[in-house]
């Protein structure tokens, strides 16, 4: 048996919004070049969240609000609460954009581990969609008890992201949870029974 968990992601969809809101750009949008909550940027990179309007995008993957970056080598990162543990399969599933209005697609995505980046892949959305990508790692004995940091990057003029996701799935080479216990309790208790009528017998 396998048993997962999700890996919490704060504001994984970006709708917390700054402290300051958003600053109107046109009809129907709004935007803010900065801090986004719970996740860190690159010093000087313009990226930061954005309502867009149906020129934009007609759709979000999630929510009303996504995550921007306009600066070529920006990162926007969070390093989750988890630690690699041996044997666990990560999954990390990120939703990239390409804007409508004429902006090419210059998104990328990876998990960042003790040094080492895996990176996410997927098919280039058509202009004005969004499409999932995904990043899969499975936890090695040199990086046990190493942190986890999901990476947003820019390899151009716009990237855009939306509803980032994680899970972990241990294998049966793994810790079973505290709930398989609870599963597993009560037959050896029955198999216990069993045995101790069959040897009075």
């Amino acid at each position: 048996p396998c048993f997962a968990s999700t890996i919490a992601v704060t504001n994984f969809s970006f709708e917390t919004l700054p402290a300051g809101g958003l600053t109107t750009c046109g009809a129907g949008c709004a935007y803010d070049v900065g801090a986004i909550p719970g996740w860190s940027t690159t010093s000087g990179a313009t990226s930061g969240q954005i309502q867009p309007n149906a020129t934009q995008f007609p759709v979000l993957s999630d929510g009303i609000t996504s995550a921007f970056s306009t600066t070529a080598g920006s990162v926007i990162s969070q390093t989750v609460g988890a630690t690699v543990v041996m044997g666990e399969v990560y999954t990390l599933l990120i939703d990239l954009g390409q804007r409508l209005d004429g902006y090419g697609f210059a998104g990328t995505a990876d998990l960042l581990i003790n040094g080492h980046t895996y990176a996410a892949t997927g098919t280039a959305p058509v202009p004005g969609t969004w499409s999932t990508y995904t990043a899969t790692y499975t936890g090695l004995t040199a990086d046990v008890g190493q942190s986890i940091t999901i990476e947003l990057k820019s390899s151009g003029v716009q990237a855009n992201f939306d509803n980032v996701r994680m899970d972990g799935t241990l294998g049966q080479s793994g810790v079973p949870e505290p709930a398989s216990f609870l599963l597993i309790g009560p037959a050896l208790v029955a198999l216990g029974l069993r045995m101790k009528r069959t040897a009075r017998s």
